[in-house]
């Protein structure tokens, strides 16, 4: 399995129009499927939930509030 992205990438999901950031990835049926952290009010990662989004919905993503809060999020389980 070749992923387009890794553990930690900030990634935006032009289907659900949301940001996450990847946790892990899995194939199932020939699809790359990435389990990514999205926060629940798209600010912050102080409240997130999982999610599964298919590799050909996302790009990376530059949105500053979220990679900065990333940083202070990071002895959670936000991305384990």
């Amino acid at each position: 399995m070749v992923r387009k992205f890794q553990h930690r990438a900030l990634l935006y999901n032009s289907i659900t129009k949301e940001f996450g950031a990847v946790r892990h990835a899995r194939e199932r049926d020939g699809v790359i499927i990435y389990e990514v952290a999205v926060p629940k009010d798209g600010k912050s990662w102080i409240g997130f939930y999982l999610s599964d989004w298919p590799e050909d919905a996302l790009e990376l993503s530059d949105n500053e509030n979220l990679k900065s809060s990333m940083l202070e999020m990071s002895d959670s389980n936000l991305l384990t």
